[in-house]
């Protein structure tokens, strides 16, 4: 019962925290996020996700510097590495997720955190807690299916009217600084793949891999989407 209690507060003061931090990343406005899949046949495989806020170095520096904006307190760098060791404690206890990893550069502020997933429900499970924990859910419905037996990898994607609301609510001036931030996503695959969905991706020459860089806005909006259904040769 004590474990649970310190688990509770762990995720509390993790959500108190990275609300703040979420403050300093709307604000600088500039970044990228990149998210990259490796998939074996058998439906296991390694996910790295990627925050980048280098774009805004010097903006996100500077308001890290403040105590506070608009009444929220701004995390120091040692709460952020704290908070962030918190969330890959929780991926460690996540069945079917092992070799956690992070990496963090607070010179060109970089956030870096992989791990190994054995099946694709799993993988699913690595996307819900990053999103729940860093309150970055811009979907209503974010989930992957992989059927080794028709070979079909698919990801299904409907973006939240919530976000939508939430974004607007920053204002235009705010909201534009928004214009060169994107969404990348790299799937791999040890099979070439035989055909793939959505328009705005691109296959890889040797046909083994799917690159998809979106818009943010795209994303929030609802002009883009992460959805695709990908098949693979037998």
């Amino acid at each position: 019962m004590k474990g649970i209690f310190e688990l509770k507060g762990q995720v509390n003061r993790l959500c108190v925290a990275l609300c703040a931090l979420v403050m300093v990343f709307t604000l600088s406005g500039c970044f990228d996020f990149v998210e990259q899949i490796d998939l074996k046949p058998n439906g296991s495989g390694h996910i790295a996700a990627t925050l980048n806020l280098s774009k805004s170095k010097t903006k996100v520096s500077s308001l890290m510097k403040m105590k506070s904006i608009k009444g929220i307190q701004i995390p120091t760098q040692a709460e952020i590495e704290k908070e962030i060791r918190a969330a890959v404690q929780l991926l460690k206890q996540t069945k079917g997720i092992s070799n956690v990893q992070y990496q963090t550069d607070f010179t060109n502020f970089i956030v870096n955190i992989s791990c190994d997933f054995s099946q694709i429900e799993s993988l699913n499970a690595f996307s819900d807690i990053l999103a729940n924990r860093f309150k970055t859910k811009i979907s209503n419905s974010n989930r992957y299916y992989y059927n080794a037996q028709t070979n079909i990898f698919e990801r299904k994607f409907v973006a939240s009217n919530t976000w939508k609301a939430k974004f607007n609510q920053l204002g235009s001036d705010n909201t534009a600084q928004f214009a060169d931030a994107f969404y990348t996503q790299i799937i791999r695959f040890e099979k070439p793949l035989a055909s793939q969905e959505n328009s705005k991706a691109k296959v890889a020459g040797n046909k083994r891999g799917v690159l998809l860089k979106l818009l943010f806005t795209d994303l929030v909006y609802g002009k883009s989407t992460l959805a695709n259904k990908i098949t693979l040769t037998k």
